[in-house]
């Protein structure tokens, strides 16, 4: 299990890394989106005093909060548009944590519970997932 301070320390570090290649090599932040999803892991084990999941790409949640929930977080740097919630994984997770990447900061969008979350978002039964719009997400919150 990785501590605390350890992950402060790569949260701190995989911001950098991600300024530098925005400001460096000029890229867009939704370039980065797989920088940015282990940034949002890390702030959402911060911010909930909790513990990375075991497995790396663990289907179903990415983080077990101090109060043991399973948490599902979905990070973007997209303004509008959707993230997507796997229908195949949602009995492995208690709540969604859904963040937005904008000129070097995360916000929370929505944090609850994901039965929540997939509430008011499209079903694509053919790929079985689903659609939560940013701008429903925050009606959540």
């Amino acid at each position: 299990m990785i501590s605390r301070d350890k992950i402060k320390i790569l949260y701190d570090r995989y911001l950098d890394l991600i300024d530098l290649e925005i400001r460096e090599f000029g890229v867009k932040p939704t370039e980065v989106r797989h920088l940015i999803g282990r940034l949002g892991e890390f702030f959402c084990a911060l911010e909930t005093n909790g513990t990375l999941a075991h497995t790396a790409n663990q289907h179903g949640f990415d983080v077990v909060s101090s109060a043991g929930r399973r948490i599902s977080v979905k990070t973007t740097a997209q303004i509008t548009g959707f993230v997507p919630i796997s229908a195949s994984t949602l009995n492995r997770a208690d709540d969604v944590m859904i963040l937005q990447f904008f000129e070097g900061t995360l916000e929370i969008v929505y944090y609850g519970e994901i039965s929540k979350a997939t509430e008011v978002a499209r079903f694509y039964k053919n790929v079985g997932k689903y659609e939560l719009d940013l701008s429903k997400a925050r009606k959540l919150a």
